[in-house]
């Protein structure tokens, strides 16, 4: 008989054991069907289906044994139009039943899913398309429309499927299909066979595919679920589409926000807050933006969310101010924010609470220390602090490694960091440390550790700004300004003066008539500069520009673009310099 290796999940609320681990054998559509065989009748995916005459929301839904139905019917469906074992396979599918239930159906086949972000931006989402070279589409009408007018970025592919009922030429139907809905036998996938490919946001240069195996999805089910107490009496609402797949893997309904996911800040909270009450949302993730957004109108509405116990933000830095917002006006007792720290490749590395951070952390960061991103998540993850470098690191060398409270570049290994690229020898060079059959990964962050284990998160390192004698860092020098009550958010970026680097913070105001009128901003400038003066970090910054927005990224509209921002204070300070 064959060992069972089996990842237990326990916490205090639940006992599960999710899908054994034998011989090295492992796929991540066993859980849904590990769900099917718990409880079949329990409502899996949630979609809004639009406002009656009354004002209230109309709902459907898919049990997970209706969903089950669903994915082994299309797991039939695009087997017989010739996708097979370990083909890869475009997904441009919106957040909905349907997404869930082909991505499972792709994993029961052992087919690779690529996920298309719109997140990405046109020229970003064609060069991955390219560059993966799928051999099939599953998508909507609209993204076969794109295949046609870009047609050399899809030139791999040969197998179109549409997911709802039209079909012309070469594109089939999904819906259409009229073969089985019974058992699809799911492939023998081995733990370390690819699972799927998704793409990082490409925000600080090109996306690239990221490989992930069933085994990676495995041990990050595992871990989130303990994390964060998960049970299944969770209801899950997430800004992340992707993350209903790990929802449903733990058991959680995951409810469909009625929003486009790609373009978070266009969110209506009317509707988000309506569809949180009822449907009773214990669980949501999304980018520290959407809940900003989010909090203002409920605090401004005395909204509060009485079934939230679990909120996450992830994307970037979160203020404490923001904490501060839900823990005081928005959140039950017993509920709290949850910050995890990672990135696509490794994931989630850290994790902290909103408690934790007024309580132990908020000022520090005031005060130019950093962001705390928390502890590690699993003892089956290790995290150093090396030496800054931007070259590239073959093999792990321990002398390269930095002591607590000394500021590098942070490096992890363990059971949920992915081990490379798909196609990408480039980046596997540039961001992956081999040490035997193990592989660190370099996260391109720059932080440290304090004695008592906590991650302190200072910025990118192609952020860092060089002065002559110092480095200066993103998160550091931001969060000092930040601070200020007038400040919305606030840009470190370097300014090259006749061969010298200058640093210069660039501020966008909370009330924007301050940049129309010259005396409110020459005033609001002398106070960031001896603010500025009063500590180490920022004591260096002589130079102030404000501006009315900032560039940011398109998946989480949270991270931003200083590489533009740079460009923009260049041309401001020249054009002031000539004058």
């Amino acid at each position: 008989m064959n060992k069972i290796d089996t990842l237990s999940l326990e916490t205090e609320n639940s006992v599960q054991e999710i899908v054994p681990i034998i011989s090295g054998k492992v796929n991540v559509a066993d859980y849904l069907e590990k769900q099917v065989e718990v409880q079949p009748c329990q409502r899996a995916v949630i979609t809004p289906e639009g406002i009656n005459k009354d004002g209230r929301y109309r709902y459907s839904h898919l049990t997970f044994a209706q969903l089950l139905e669903r994915t082994n019917h299309y797991a039939y469906a695009i087997s017989a139009y010739g996708v097979g074992f370990g083909d890869r396979v475009l997904v441009g599918i919106q957040p909905g039943a349907d997404l869930v239930a082909v991505t499972f159906a792709l994993y029961k086949m052992g087919a690779v899913p690529v996920f298309i972000d719109p997140g990405m931006g046109k020229t970003g989402l064609l060069n991955c398309i390219q560059q993966v070279k799928a051999k099939a589409m599953v998508a909507e009408f609209k993204a076969h429309l794109i295949s046609y007018v870009y047609k050399k970025y899809f030139s791999s592919v040969k197998v179109f499927i549409n997911v709802g009922k039209f079909s012309c030429g070469k594109v089939k139907s999904l819906r259409k299909f009229k073969g089985s809905k019974e058992h699809f036998e799911t492939a023998d996938t081995q733990s370390n066979d690819t699972a799927a490919i998704l793409f990082t946001s490409g925000s600080t240069g090109t996306a690239k595919g990221v490989i992930y195996t069933h085994s990676t999805f495995a041990h990050q089910i595992k871990i989130i679920r303990k994390l964060y107490s998960v049970t299944e009496s969770d209801v899950d609402m997430s800004i992340f589409p992707l993350f209903a797949m790990f929802a449903i893997s733990m058991g959680m309904p995951t409810v469909i926000p009625d929003m486009n996911c790609s373009q978070p800040l266009s969110a209506d909270p009317r509707k988000i807050c309506r569809i949180m009450h009822d449907q009773g949302v214990t669980f949501s993730f999304g980018s520290p933006t959407f809940w900003d957004k989010m909090a203002g109108f409920c605090i401004k509405n005395q909204v509060v969310f009485p079934s939230l116990r679990a909120l996450l933000m992830a994307g970037c830095s979160v203020p404490g101010e923001l904490h501060q917002r839900f823990l005081d006006h928005l959140l039950p007792a017993g509920g709290d924010v949850y910050v995890p720290y990672g990135a696509t490749e490794a994931l989630p590395m850290t994790t902290f609470r909103g408690t934790e951070v007024l309580m132990q952390t908020r000022d520090l960061t005031d005060t130019g220390a950093g962001t705390c991103v928390g502890r590690l998540t699993s003892d089956k993850l290790e995290l150093k602090i090396i030496k800054i470098s931007d070259e590239p690191i073959e093999n792990w060398d321990g002398s390269i490694a930095l002591s607590n409270g000394e500021i590098g570049e942070i490096v992890v290994k363990g059971v949920t960091v992915t081990k490379e690229y798909f196609d990408r020898p480039d980046a596997n060079q540039k961001s992956k440390i081999r040490e035997g059959r193990y592989t660190w990964h370099r996260m391109g962050d720059l932080g440290y550790l304090d004695d008592e284990g906590l991650l302190w998160f200072c910025g990118r390192k192609v952020d860092r700004v060089t002065l002559k004698d110092s480095e200066l860092y993103t998160d550091q020098c931001e969060n000092v300004f930040n601070a200020h009550e007038a400040v919305k958010r606030s840009a470190l970026v370097g300014w090259s003066n006749g061969g010298d680097v200058e640093a210069v913070i660039i501020i966008q105001p909370k009330n924007r008539e301050i940049i129309k009128n010259e005396e409110e901003m020459k005033k609001l400038e002398k106070e960031l500069l001896t603010l500025g003066e009063q500590f180490s970090q920022t004591k260096k910054i002589k130079r102030v520009l404000f501006k009315d927005g900032f560039p940011v990224d398109v998946r989480h509209n949270a991270k931003i673009k200083r590489e533009i921002l740079t460009v923009w204070a260049d041309s401001v300070l020249k054009i002031n310099s000539e004058k």
